[in-house]
C-alpha cells in the first residue's frame, strides 16, 4: 500500500519535548511572554499551538522570529538529544523492506542531520525536507509528491501532532499519529489521522503490514 514513509523529527523521532520547553523559556524575556512551568506542561499537551500561544500571553505575529531563534538554539541542544527508544528498530526494518524513507520537519535540515549523525541513523534516510513555518507542511509535502514523482496514496506520514494531520489533508496524504510526542491522543484525536500509534512496534508492525499487503 505505502512506499514511502516520511517522519516527522521533533518529538517523532527525537525526544525533544522538554529541550524546546527549556529553549521557550530562555526566550521569554526577549519576546514578552510568559514562561511554561512545570505545571503547566501537560494542560498545555491538550491545547493546539494557537491556543498554547494565547495561554503564554505570546502573540501569532512574534511566532516566526521566535521560531527562528528557537531552530539557531537547537544546534546545541541536538547533541544531548535521545532518540525515541525502539524507533531506530522501526527504520532498520522499514529500510530493510524496501520502503523509502524520509523526514519532513519545520526544524532545519542542518540539525536534523546533525543529529542523525550523533545517532548513526543517517543511512536510513533517502532525504531530508524542511517547511518555512510550522503551519507550512502541507506545501512541503505537496512539494515532496511533485518532485520525486510520487502518487499521494503511496506515501504515509508519521507525526505526534494535531497541525500534521491537518497537513496531510490538505496534502491528500495518509497520516499516522504517535502518542508519545507533544500532543495528548485526545487532541490528536481532533486531526482524525488514519491510524493512531502508541508504540514504536505498533508502527512497525502497521508499517510492515501495509508494505506486504501493497506486494501481494
Amino acid at each position: 500500500m505505502y512506499k514511502v514513509m516520511v517522519v516527522d523529527f521533533n518529538g517523532t523521532l527525537a525526544e525533544s519535548k522538554y529541550a524546546v520547553i527549556q529553549l521557550m523559556n530562555g526566550l521569554a524575556d526577549k519576546y514578552g511572554y510568559q514562561k511554561i512551568r512545570d505545571e503547566d506542561v501537560e494542560r498545555m499537551a491538550s491545547m493546539p499551538i494557537r491556543e498554547r500561544l494565547k495561554f503564554m500571553k505570546c502573540p501569532m505575529y512574534k511566532l516566526p522570529w521566535l521560531m527562528r531563534d528557537v531552530k539557531q538554539g537547537y544546534k546545541e541542544a541536538a547533541i544531548t538529544l535521545n532518540l525515541v527508544p525502539g524507533t531506530a528498530q522501526v527504520l532498520a526494518a522499514a529500510k530493510e523492506s524496501g520502503l523509502t524513507l524520509g523526514v519532513l520537519s519545520s526544524n532545519s535540515e542542518e540539525n536534523i542531520r546533525g543529529f542523525f549523525d550523533n545517532h548513526h541513523i543517517h543511512e536510513y534516510f533517502d532525504f531530508v525536507y524542511t517547511a518555512k513555518s510550522i503551519f507550512g507542511k502541507d506545501k512541503a509535502l505537496k512539494r515532496l509528491i511533485r518532485q520525486h514523482g510520487y502518487a499521494a496514496h503511496e506515501i504515509l506520514y508519521v507525526g505526534d501532532e494535531l497541525r500534521d494531520a491537518v497537513a496531510c489533508q490538505k496534502a491528500g496524504v495518509d497520516c499516522a499519529l504517535v502518542t508519545w510526542g507533544y500532543d495528548t491522543e485526545e487532541l490528536l484525536r481532533q486531526g482524525q489521522p488514519r491510524y493512531m500509534v502508541r508504540t514504536p512496534q505498533e508502527l512497525q508492525d502497521l508499517m510492515l503490514m501495509k508494505k506486504t499487503s501493497s506486494d501481494a
